[in-house]
């Protein structure tokens, strides 16, 4: 074998790593396990994904409302008081500038404006505005910056917008007067006596955009998903339904065009599977039936035979090939059953079954204290589901011990078949219930094991035909060997019969 075939390739380790990042992720973050619960998710984080980003929009709106009443008031003073030195002689304008320094205006003379700085936020663009509308074009200026400071006297930021109650704005320009005097003038405004209320905006961001907009799209996103996704349940519940009956009937073709074509090709799949089981269900009846006719030659010439030992013999091999040919055609049909489903008295079953094993000297005991009950299913199906079972443990045991157990949770019975035969290897015990399968441990055949034990088990297909009536009804099979030997077969059923009422058929 080469280095390829023995070890992963690392696109494969890479898959795997992959797989299991995924699978951590959804552990430990709650990833959920359903399509419409993972679209859902999706949806939801990508509106919040897309809120962060517009949130930015809010919060420069917001900032703009604190910023505008403090600029708009501030920017107008400043105006006032260069129009003031306007018209004020010089030799006065220091006695001004004490008297607008006690009214909350500083201004200070410069020898040239400072240089313009870049505007970095829409309050310095409305203050920028203000001034130019206020000192028109006969007094020139360059704007500072807009400062915005909180209730404490610190730079506002998100988290103090979202808690101050009147902001202050601190405003400064260099501005040229007619005479050609350069001022620097810095004023701090406030808020006018209003309140930002900002409880209030807390709520309308937080509650009404965020809280609010993401339930809605928690309760949109899984309604729509949900419709959406109706057509991939009908199709689940279809490929259900066609795993208990290829004959059931066809998915309905409307709908979306990605459905309808789903659906087409569904119910073109189905078709060819009818097509195909129908073929190879037609050979191996010509092949059985052309069969029949030479094994019927053939038993009458061994009816013929003098030595009676022979004559036995050839009998036996003849009833042995008949049978593997019907447990054959059985097997390719499916679970050879056309009945609905009804409750099945299990006890009644377990004693039915070992009595007609024992009528015919197999030792076939129901254990005493085994679980009584109902359990919805095919009656027929069922007990030739347990009979297989029984016919193996006679087969390779010569006898076995049937008992019934009730679940913990209440949903399920467990019929258990055990022997104390060979066992089967534990590498084989996977491989056993694949059609004509068998395990090397010779059989024990005495004279008096059950006649049926011989023959359709020979053929490799009892468990085959057992695990294929356990899953329809929903269940399972379960092989393993006993501590001290021998073979335990657990038959795993719900008690409520599959999910699907279908009739199995046979043609």
């Amino acid at each position: 074998m080469s280095d390829a075939n023995r070890a992963p390739s690392r696109r494969q380790r890479a898959s795997r790593t992959a797989a299991t990042r995924v699978g951590r992720f959804s552990r430990y973050f709650g990833w959920p396990s359903t399509l419409s619960g993972r679209l859902a998710l999706i949806l939801v984080i990508g509106m919040l994904a897309t809120q962060l980003v517009t949130g930015t929009v809010w919060f420069d709106a917001r900032y703009g409302r604190v910023a505008e009443v403090p600029v708009r008031s501030g920017g107008a003073r400043i105006a006032d008081a260069v129009k003031l030195f306007d018209v004020v002689p010089p030799a006065e304008r220091a006695a001004l500038m004490q008297r607008l320094r006690a009214s909350g205006v500083e201004v200070r003379p410069i020898d040239a404006p400072a240089r313009a700085q870049r505007m970095s936020h829409f309050s310095d663009d409305l203050f920028d505005g203000v001034l130019t509308a206020q000192l028109g074009p006969a007094h020139p200026f360059v704007a500072h910056p807009v400062v915005l400071y909180d209730d404490t006297g610190e730079p506002l930021a998100l988290a103090t917008l979202l808690r101050a109650h009147a902001p202050t704005a601190h405003l400064a320009a260099d501005v040229r007067l007619q005479d050609g005097q350069w001022l620097c003038v810095a004023v701090v405004a406030g808020q006018a006596g209003l309140d930002l209320r900002p409880g209030a905006a807390f709520a309308d961001y937080f509650v009404r955009i965020y809280l609010m907009r993401i339930l809605a799209v928690v309760l949109i996103a899984f309604i729509a998903v949900r419709i959406a996704l109706r057509p991939l349940a009908r199709m689940s519940a279809a490929a259900e339904r066609l795993g208990r009956d290829i004959h059931s009937p066809p998915l309905d073709e409307s709908g979306p065009v990605e459905v309808r074509r789903a659906a087409q090709t569904f119910n073109a799949m189905q078709h060819r599977l009818i097509e195909a089981m129908q073929a190879r269900t037609a050979f191996l009846a010509s092949v059985s039936h052309d069969l029949r006719s030479p094994l019927t030659r053939l038993r009458l010439r061994a009816e013929t035979l003098d030595d009676p030992v022979q004559r036995e013999r050839f009998r036996q091999d003849l009833m042995e090939m008949e049978a593997m040919i019907a447990a054959s055609l059985d097997h390719v049909r499916g679970v050879p059953s056309g009945e609905p489903l009804r409750d099945v008295d299990i006890e009644a079953l377990l004693h039915a079954v070992a009595e007609d094993a024992r009528e015919t000297g197999g030792d076939v005991l129901v254990r005493e204290h085994s679980a009584s009950g109902t359990v919805r299913g095919y009656p027929r199906t069922l007990r030739r589901c347990v009979q297989n079972l029984v016919d193996n443990a006679l087969r390779y045991a010569g006898g076995c011990r049937l008992s019934a157990h009730l679940s913990a949770q209440g949903t399920h019975l467990d019929i258990v078949v055990e022997d104390r035969g060979p066992g089967i290897p534990e590498a084989e015990l996977s491989a056993v219930v694949e059609p004509f399968v068998r395990t090397g441990a010779p059989p024990q055949t005495p004279a008096h094991a059950h006649a049926s034990a011989a023959g359709p088990d020979g053929a490799g297909l009892g468990l085959a035909i057992a695990r294929t009536i356990a899953q329809a009804h929903d269940g399972s099979l379960i092989l393993s060997n006993r501590p001290g030997g021998g073979l335990r077969a657990e038959l795993h059923l719900p008690i409520d019969g599959p999910d699907l009422d279908i009739e199995i058929h046979t043609k």
